[in-house]
């Protein structure tokens, strides 16, 4: 099949804790939703960004594509954690030619890995005003310089989300990144281009993805190796608890049993880390742009933590806000309930800005 922007991509999010699914039709910020579904997975199934048990993560994303009763079988899914490595870097102006030639020698010098172990993609940038600080314009030796935003992934994680999306009858045609994905999603509702310096920090089990944009591009994005899993994991054993049990201490559902103060105290400490590194990202941020972040959106599993939003406020010194990448999206109510999409918002921002995603190469 001749694959075009036309054709219909299947949003697949392969996390931690569970896949996930959606379908949007419509573009710009003109959606409506199609397709959604979450399907929970066995703790250790998916560590690290990497599945771990194929056979387990493939059966339960097939179960999932045949109970929402999807169509297509080409698939948009993404990739985060310590295999992936996002450099802004700057290089000669160059044509499209020269530079798709010369990329391969330059980013040797910003990748930790063998350049034989990673595929490679890049874009450049458009950094504008007084913000962009000395990015784009002329060197100290007078040669006149670009922004490049380099992206490598080693080989092993791409072939490994790939065997798995296969497995499950799934044919993958686009794999994007989570940090991106969650930016998409926040697109559809602000216009990220009037914000300035915006932050974007999806709560994972296993990771939290900052994305630092500055007028809409993104200008700093790591994945730090934090999230909600250690909390998880100590509270299982502190309490004696089941898996399910601990995910609803943390989303304040406590027993009678359970100090309630206590459970609190833990939560609050367990962000300090999370904090401390999303705190040395703003500064880095301030830093290189003469900008600084001006509001912070929040997703991912941690933001279903009551209360985390005003955490970070405090700590950061910045207004957050929870965001819902289904707020502005229409929602048929014979097809979908959506105070419950509501409930689990937090958990869609990357599969929603997956399946913005159309097939647009040639």
């Amino acid at each position: 099949m001749f694959l075009s922007a036309k054709t219909p991509l299947l949003a697949i999010d392969i996390g931690s804790s569970s896949v996930k699914l959606a379908q949007l039709e419509g573009s710009g910020s003109r959606y409506e939703l199609t397709a959604f579904g979450i399907m929970p997975l066995e703790p250790g199934a998916v560590t690290d960004g990497m599945v771990r048990d194929e056979e387990a993560v493939a059966d339960a994303l097939s179960r999932l594509v045949k109970a929402e009763k999807v169509d297509t079988r080409f698939a948009v899914s993404s990739l985060s954690g310590e295999s992936v490595i996002i450099k802004k870097i700057q290089m000669p102006l160059l044509s499209d030619e020269e530079l798709e030639e010369s990329i391969t020698q330059e980013a040797e010098q910003y990748i930790p890995f063998d350049i034989d172990d990673v595929r490679l993609d890049y874009q450049k940038l458009d950094i504008q005003g007084s913000e962009a600080n000395d990015f784009d314009g002329m060197e100290e030796d007078g040669e006149e310089k670009e922004d490049i935003l380099l992206v490598a992934v080693q080989n092993d994680l791409i072939d490994n989300r790939s065997d798995v999306l296969m497995a499950a009858g799934l044919k993958p045609v686009i794999i994007d990144l989570d940090v991106f994905a969650v930016s998409n999603a926040l697109a559809i509702q602000r216009d990220l281009e009037t914000m300035g310096g915006v932050a974007i920090v999806d709560l994972g089990n296993s990771f939290t993805h900052v994305n630092l944009l500055l007028d809409g591009i993104s200008y700093f994005t790591r994945d730090i190796p934090l999230g909600g899993l250690a909390l998880t994991n100590q509270m299982g054993k502190q309490y004696g608890l089941e898996f399910e049990e601990t995910e609803g201490l943390k989303q304040g559902i406590i027993p009678d049993n359970i100090e309630r103060q206590e459970v609190i105290d833990m939560i609050v400490d367990s962000f300090d880390g999370i904090i401390d590194e999303v705190q040395k990202s703003f500064e880095f941020f301030s830093s290189t742009s003469n900008s600084s972040i001006e509001q912070v959106f929040l997703s991912g599993g941690g933001a279903l933590i009551p209360g985390v939003d005003n955490l970070l406020s405090d700590r950061l010194a910045v207004p957050v806000e929870v965001f819902n990448p289904l707020e502005t999206v229409k929602i048929n109510p014979r097809k979908f309930d959506r105070d419950s999409i509501t409930q689990m918002a937090p958990l869609a921002s990357v599969v929603a800005g997956l399946a913005t995603r159309r097939f647009d190469y040639i």
